[in-house]
């Protein structure tokens, strides 16, 4: 009898011993189930504004196809662009010496001549 008393006494110690992992368990269960109710809400979210996320990416798609051809154009053009950016450099270049006396041509003229400048 005494040996079942002390079985019974140690095993409440035991299980008094144990009240404070017991508790750690329960919070971290209970912070758990808060987590578990955000994701629940999050793929809730999900579930529903993926659809419309889709159909939006689908519109996007459909509208990005319809551009490419004309893309490709603009593409053509601009390397027309470039190469009548080249011609007008090569004609606008050797014009520029020829701009800058006659300036300073004209400059002169006014001062010689009392004009307002």
């Amino acid at each position: 009898m005494l040996r079942t008393a002390l079985g019974v006494a140690t095993g409440l110690v035991s299980g008094v011993l144990a009240l404070p992992r017991i508790a750690d368990a329960l919070e971290a269960l209970t912070d758990l189930r808060g987590t578990l109710e955000r994701l629940e809400q999050l793929a809730t979210f999900l579930a529903n504004e993926l659809p419309e996320a889709l159909h939006q990416l689908e519109e996007v798609q459909r509208q990005l196809t319809e551009l490419e051809p004309e893309l490709a154009g603009l593409t053509g053009n601009t390397g027309h662009l470039d190469e009548s950016i080249r011609v007008l450099a090569a004609t606008l270049g050797p014009l520029q010496g020829d701009t800058e006396r006659l300036g300073r041509l004209v400059d002169r003229k006014r001062r010689t001549s009392g004009l307002p400048g």
